[in-house]
């Protein structure tokens, strides 16, 4: 969030104001972009339910992306020296930034990791995309062009383009077992979760500790 980088430069009732703002505007958009995509979507998988075996499989691909993510993790650290990808890095506050991160920012900029972003790149990457641009028999091609794209747009250094295409087809094989959007929707919020997570943790021990 830029908002976070010109926080000092903003009075607290300004701050107050762009956070809630933020938050108003980007879950419109979510939901306008989830009816859209519903819209589009055949009768029968507008019907789809989510059962407790439905959740089991998704930790089960939860799980599969935990081991692309920590194999990808231990290959960028043998290869560049860096314990995280650039982009988590990039995620992930320090504790200074931490302490002088504005409480509503802060809020804001973990529902956009923890629900915002796989809403929005799992309806994009996997559900409009493939809707809209492949023919229903062409799985494979919507998995690699699919997570190609998805690598191509996550990867800072060459070397985590394999980590951020394994991930994206674990979501899409999430999606395609049954063509609901929502089941690669959780995976997603799941692996992201653990970031989350862990950044509210290292804020409270800041705050309380």
């Amino acid at each position: 969030m830029q908002l976070i980088a010109i926080q000092d430069s903003m009075s607290g009732a300004m701050q107050w104001a762009s956070g809630i703002g933020y938050l108003v505007i980007a879950t419109a958009i979510v939901v306008w972009t989830w009816k859209r995509y519903k819209k589009g979507l055949p009768d029968q998988q507008k019907r789809f339910t989510f059962t407790w075996k439905d959740f089991g499989f998704a930790l089960l691909f939860f799980l599969a992306g935990r081991v692309v993510g920590i194999g990808g993790t231990l290959l960028t650290q043998l290869v560049t020296g860096n314990a995280t990808t650039a982009n988590d890095a990039a995620l992930l506050a320090t504790n200074e930034q931490l302490a002088k991160m504005f409480p509503l920012y802060f809020i804001a900029f973990h529902i956009a990791i923890g629900v915002f972003a796989p809403f929005m790149e799992e309806l994009v990457f996997r559900g409009l995309f493939s809707s809209y641009f492949f023919k229903e028999n062409q799985k494979w091609l919507k998995l690699i062009i699919s997570s190609a794209v998805f690598a191509l747009l996550h990867a800072i250094h060459p070397i985590e383009l394999p980590l951020y295409f394994l991930l994206g087809a674990v979501f899409y094989l999430a999606y395609a077992r049954r063509g609901n959007i929502v089941d690669a929707i959780l995976v997603h919020i799941l692996n992201n979760s653990l970031m989350v997570i862990f950044s509210i943790i290292g804020y409270l021990l800041i705050l309380f500790g």
